[in-house]
């Protein structure tokens, strides 16, 4: 075995892996593992065929800027979506003209977060395969790298359903909405060719910067609560 290719192999796509695992963890944490692990399977499904019929020709094939562009502005507005409603529920404020979704909207929501999460990291940990294994004529030692990637972050999302289970709704919520705007707008903005400081590392800057104004609006509204002497004693900003 090329160990320098199974090596390469296996640190670009453990950060792939890891940045997909999130996403999938947090589809869980909107509506049970049921619906993430489905839309994780259907994404996978659809890398595994289009390597099987496309190969190689994958790497000239798949607008990988279009995909992220996609997937980005998806992820924003599912992020959006969920911090907005924590938000509300942090500052006990009702949104105006606000309304209760059918569950079946949770599930849908889960498995499409999962999907698209994976199926973009999955197309990214393709393209490493490809480009590694390929230079070095290697190819083999390439998807052993990343499939002991794959294994190491698969069995480090298993150990983390238990501390999971364990945290209040209402923060899953919150920290979902910030992970998925945080992950979306890191991809649009690699669609757009911004360049992030940092690279992969600008997710941690882009993370405390969502929660920083999600907060600011959630001491807001409670203030505004406060003026108006309809905040439920005992809650404190």
């Amino acid at each position: 075995m090329e160990w320098g290719f199974a090596a390469a192999s296996f640190g670009g796509a453990l950060v792939e892996f890891v940045e997909a695992a999130i996403i999938v963890i947090a589809a869980a944490g909107l509506a049970g593992w049921r619906s993430a692990l489905l839309g994780t399977a259907s994404a996978a499904a659809i890398l595994v065929a289009a390597v099987a019929v496309l190969g190689l020709a994958l790497l000239h094939l798949v607008p990988l800027a279009a995909l992220r562009a996609v997937v980005g502005a998806l992820l924003v507005l599912f992020g959006v979506k969920w911090l907005a409603k924590a938000t509300f529920r942090l500052s006990r404020t009702r949104p105006a003209g606000g309304h209760h979704e059918p569950e079946s909207a949770s599930p849908q929501l889960a498995f499409a977060t999962a999907f698209n999460g994976v199926l973009l990291e999955g197309a990214e940990v393709v393209f490493i395969v490809l480009a590694v294994g390929t230079a070095g004529a290697a190819l083999r030692s390439a998807i052993l790298g990343a499939v002991a990637a794959c294994v190491l972050v698969v069995l480090g999302a298993v150990a983390a359903r238990g501390p999971l289970a364990k945290v209040p709704d209402v923060v899953l919520k919150y920290v979902v909405g910030i992970m998925l705007t945080t992950f979306g707008t890191f991809w649009l903005g690699e669609a757009l060719g911004i360049p992030w400081w940092g690279s992969d590392a600008s997710l941690l800057w882009l993370a405390i910067g969502n929660l920083a104004l999600s907060w600011v609006a959630v001491v807001t509204l409670r203030r505004q609560r406060e003026a108006q002497g309809t905040l439920p004693a005992g809650v404190k900003a």
